[in-house]
């Protein structure tokens, strides 16, 4: 098995002259050749080797999506040191924890924003000694005892350098320290080695191939392990695809029509977003467009009827994501299937797979000749998925990282003798080796009436209403289910005299009965799918989204359940209080 940077100096050579990476400048977007993209992050590799960064040392990038991010990581692991991913997201508490935890010596931070949270923790940051920035307003050298130096400073560095970088890295050293989301507790380190990393990028591009023709569009943040891999180690470092960086989230509209992805890897909430916004135009057009609207999604493909409802419907939602796309890869957590259904009539093939950070991650995936609806897919070559006795599903392979980061204890927990690791997640396999997911074993929920609850389930219906934004369930040791409700404000807002609502302001409109009756309907509706136990009774709404600025949920939008109990617990007592 190679190193990451063995593969992708391969993969340079072979493709020295085709396009690496894209980036938006001036309005246009920008391309970094192979060739371009290896010898730049030689050069910054002899520039940290210059700063005194070595085997073993850790290096953190605090950075959005951007050309910069890969480079850093390139030049980390050629110089055998381990590259520690922070969220942008992250609240200056946590990035605190994370650089300590990893005894991070050198962080590199993207802009002023960035280096602004930094700033409040940054004097009592442990083992830190250097700052690299990309654009920053402060041009001193050093801030609160640290040295404060650019990219650019570092790129001259390396270049003046005489001193050639002479390191053995091994397929079993560690490539990456990833703190896991930390949905019940501060976040963990995840060691995965250059193995880890390589065995799943090569075993998911087997399966879901890719190759030097594709251009991806990558948004999901690289920090997050799902990015790295599927959208950045898979494609690019193995199979000499391209990837362009998207301006933000904002702008993803028009960055599908400028870049003409033919993949993007993504999560369940943006397909649902633009499932909402489809049918928010179809349901403000003409009774006539409704029609045939309706009528084109009841088409079976291969039908000449389908081939009309392509050419009048189907055609034009495509050409909003680029006109090129041929495959979409779905993680993070559950996509709903009705979801995948309808994109897939669409024409829209929605890739599900299965994983988590300690799995480097893809365990499982969907095939794209071989979707089940509903499911995360069969395992990846070379990795064995198997369902304890408790329903929880157990996952041996390459795939399986290092450890828990001097975490001896919580490793030798998560790991069994016989190499499993024991994901906290249930789930079942039926006869074909498809897996289903229920739910997270943690996350379980035990009414007071014996009954067992899954919330996540729950929650993904609700979210899927068109206008819920956000849910959570909640139930401990009670009789019955609640569920805290943040609307989708700007579907709410849009929809103002058909709703027959007065403000459009979400504090003053979380107080009219109209809105509470309007989603108390909705949500009777949504009671028919589950059993009795699982009806939610009453329900509060709320009018600010839960939020990674104060730590409600993890960077992948995963809630942080007992930080929002404590933060609502007044507004969860008065549901319980109620008869």
């Amino acid at each position: 098995m190679q190193t990451i940077i063995e593969k992708f100096n391969k993969t340079a050579e072979k493709f020295s002259s085709r396009p690496a990476l894209k980036f938006k400048f001036h309005g246009i977007y920008i391309s970094i050749t192979f060739q371009e993209l290896a010898d730049r992050a030689r050069e910054m590799a002899k520039g940290l080797q210059e700063l005194g960064i070595g085997k073993e040392d850790k290096v953190a990038i605090l950075s959005e999506n951007r050309t910069e991010w890969v480079r850093t990581d390139l030049a980390t692991l050629a110089l055998g040191a381990i590259t520690i991913p922070v969220h942008t997201t992250l609240s200056p508490k946590i990035i605190k924890h994370i650089l300590d935890d990893s005894g991070s010596r050198v962080i590199l931070v993207s802009d002023q924003q960035q280096f602004n949270k930094l700033r409040l923790v940054v004097g009592e940051l442990e083992k830190v000694e250097t700052i690299i920035y990309i654009n920053l307003d402060d041009d001193r050298e050093h801030y609160d005892g640290k040295k404060l130096i650019s990219l650019e400073a570092v790129m001259r560095l390396g270049k003046n350098s005489t001193k050639e970088i002479n390191v053995e890295v091994k397929p079993d050293d560690v490539a990456s320290i990833v703190y896991t989301s930390g949905t019940t507790a501060m976040p963990k380190g995840v060691m995965l080695t250059h193995e880890n990393f390589m065995f799943d990028a090569e075993a998911a591009v087997t399966v879901v191939p890719v190759n030097e023709h594709d251009t991806l569009l990558s948004f999901l943040p690289l920090s997050h392990v799902l990015e790295r891999t599927a959208g950045y180690y898979a494609p690019l470092v193995c199979r000499g695809s391209a990837i362009a960086y998207a301006e933000n989230i904002k702008t993803l509209k028009q960055n599908l029509k400028e870049v003409k992805p033919t993949v993007i890897v993504s999560v369940p909430r943006i397909f649902e977003k633009v499932h909402s916004g489809i049918w928010d135009k179809v349901n403000h057009g003409s009774k006539l467009k409704y029609k045939i609207f309706v009528w084109a999604l009841k088409q079976e493909h291969n039908t000449f009827k389908y081939r009309i409802a392509n050419i009048l419907v189907f055609k034009k939602i495509k050409m909003a994501f680029g006109g090129h796309l041929r495959l979409t890869i779905s993680g993070g957590s559950s996509l709903n299937h009705k979801l995948a259904r309808f994109f897939d009539r669409i024409g829209i093939k929605i890739v599900e797979g299965y994983g988590l950070t300690e799995t480097s991650p893809v365990a499982t995936a969907n095939r794209p000749d071989n979707v089940k609806f509903g499911t995360v897919g069969q395992q990846l070559a070379g990795v064995e998925v198997t369902i304890a006795d408790d329903k929880e599903i157990l996952i041996k392979g390459p795939l399986v990282m290092k450890g828990y980061y001097k975490n001896d204890a919580l490793t030798a927990e998560a790991i069994d003798q016989q190499g499993f690791f024991h994901s906290g997640d249930l789930g079942f396999l039926d006869d074909e080796g498809f897996l289903t997911i229920i739910g997270r074993k943690k996350e379980m929920i035990s009414l007071s009436t014996g009954k067992i609850v899954w919330p996540e389930q729950i929650e993904l219906t609700l979210n899927s209403d068109r206008f819920i934004n956000q849910s959570m369930v909640y139930g401990d040791n009670q009789s019955h289910l609640i569920a805290l409700i943040i609307p989708d404000w700007q579907e709410i807002i849009r929809n103002l005299v058909k709703l027959d609502l007065h403000s459009k302001e979400p504090d003053k409109l979380i107080k009219e009965p109209h809105l509470s009756e309007i989603l108390e309907q909705r949500i009777k509706k949504i009671n028919q799918q589950f059993a009795d136990w699982e009806k939610i009774r009453k329900f509060i709404v709320l009018a600010r989204e839960f939020s990674a600025e104060k730590d409600e949920i993890t960077p992948t939008m995963k809630l942080r359940r007992s930080i929002i109990k404590n933060n609502y617990k007044k507004e969860i007592d008065q549901l319980y209080e109620q008869k």
